[in-house]
């Protein structure tokens, strides 16, 4: 690289430094020649500073290359008697050499300035002069300019896709890219980020994709936002809804009373907005989202379609209802009997268990229904029961057990004697306890 940027050095050797050599100055081994290679990036109409050694040459010429050429044409050179700049620097921009050195600014960079630029620096030192050869190599930017959008179709069919493509006068690449979406809502989305390539690819397009779309380039110098385009997705029209007012549902579907005013309103999405049109049994009747009918009769029971078209597409979709015109409200029997069943088995609960308390408390004083309710017959009633054995034949309250029974005794001939029972006392009307006597009759 060295040699073809500086095609035959040794003659530039020769030729530059022929009046040093004059004046006493010894080149010693070429070898000790040193060659420094850096890079710079400068922008268009800026400035940049290209450096020649750390400090002043005694000699030094600065040269310039042209990319994809090998010609070095000089551009300033000093061999001791101040800078002369020569006229190829006017190509290059407003160039100057920075004083008490061998730098070169250049204002108002041009992009023809771009290239590879040689120092050739000569140091007289004590041990004898010293060759550097410093290059420079100049990339020269260029910031990008405002982008616009151009799109394959602005207004797509919902389902196809299509292709926006971010266009640049100007630009150094690489440039990156960033696609913005705006909706109706101005709520700005990054749909993609693409690296050096200006085409955003959009497939299966749908609604949502409508809105503004901006993008936005940028490389190393700047970036820059285009305008915002509108994208307009066709589509539709969706199944219908259609709303009815007054809202009024039965089994069989919509329902209004005699002499009512009833709305039918008809909607379905769709990109243009839809055409409507309104049809009573098959019939069309009415043009348009919204159909009125004032003081509604029973003979307009019966179907209404609403049909909407998208007249871009030539598509339509069709929606049927059924409305129903009474005289009187119509009266729905099931949530009466529900509710009446409901009701009545709450209420035989609550009897029921109310009735079950009241035993349970009061079960001295009704003991039947007591023992009717729990089967419980014969737990009290047989202490108010006279037995045989409490009855003794032929004798006295007073002589029983004192006397045995004798063989003339009548046997048909009892008496029954009634078992001694606690009486309670203080007892309200009604409620005394029921003594029950059984006589036994005995026969031989």
């Amino acid at each position: 690289m060295v040699h073809r940027v500086l095609g035959v050095p040794y003659i530039w050797l020769t030729v530059l430094f022929l009046p040093l050599l004059l004046q006493g100055v010894e080149i010693l081994d070429p070898g000790q020649v040193v060659y420094t290679e850096t890079k710079t990036n400068g922008v268009v109409g800026r400035g940049v500073i290209l450096e020649c050694g750390p400090t002043l040459p005694d000699v030094y010429i600065w040269g310039f290359t042209q990319p994809g050429t090998d010609t070095i044409r000089a551009v300033v050179y000093n061999f001791g008697k101040g800078p002369k700049i020569q006229k190829l620097a006017n190509e290059l921009g407003e160039l100057t050499v920075i004083s008490n050195s061998a730098s070169l600014s250049i204002d108002k960079l041009p992009l023809a300035a771009e290239g590879v630029y040689t120092c050739q620096a000569l140091y007289d030192t004590p041990d004898g002069a010293k060759l550097y050869y410093y290059y420079v190599f100049l990339r020269v930017l260029v910031p990008v300019t405002k982008p616009y959008i151009v799109m394959s179709d602005s207004s797509p069919v919902e389902g196809t896709s299509m292709i926006m493509r971010c266009g640049l006068e100007n630009g150094t690449r690489p440039i990156n890219y960033i696609w913005e979406q705006e909706s109706r809502e101005s709520k700005l989305t990054t749909m993609a980020e693409i690296y050096d390539d200006n085409q955003f690819n959009l497939t299966d397009v749908n609604r949502n994709h409508t809105g503004w779309y901006r993008c936005l380039a940028s490389n190393q110098v700047n970036q820059q936002r285009s305008d915002r385009v509108w994208l307009d997705t066709i589509f539709g029209p969706d199944q219908p809804q259609i709303d009815v007012t007054p809202y009024s549902v039965t089994e069989r579907g919509y329902s209004a009373l005699e002499r009512e005013t009833v709305s039918l309103l008809c909607q379905a999405s769709s990109n243009p907005p839809s055409q409507y049109v309104w049809f009573y049994n098959n019939s069309q009747v009415f043009a348009g989202p919204q159909f009125t009918i004032t003081k509604i009769l029973r003979m307009h029971t019966g179907h209404y379609a609403c049909l909407a078209q998208n007249t871009y597409l030539n598509t339509r979709s069709r929606k049927t209802i059924t409305l129903t015109v009474y005289s009187d409200p119509p009266f729905n029997a099931y949530p009466a009997v529900i509710g009446a069943a409901i009701g009545g088995m709450i209420i035989a609960t609550i009897i029921t268990i109310l009735l079950f308390m009241y035993v349970v408390r009061n079960r001295n004083n009704n003991p039947r229904l007591h023992d009717l309710i729990f089967g419980r017959q014969n737990s009290q009633s047989r202490e108010n029961i006279n037995f045989p054995e409490d009855e003794v034949p032929g004798t006295a309250e007073g002589e029983r057990g004192t006397e045995e029974p004798g063989p003339s005794a009548t046997p048909a001939a009892s008496m029954a004697l009634p078992r001694p029972t606690a009486t309670p006392t203080n007892l309200p009307p009604g409620k005394e306890p029921v003594n029950v006597t059984i006589t036994v009759m005995a026969s031989s």
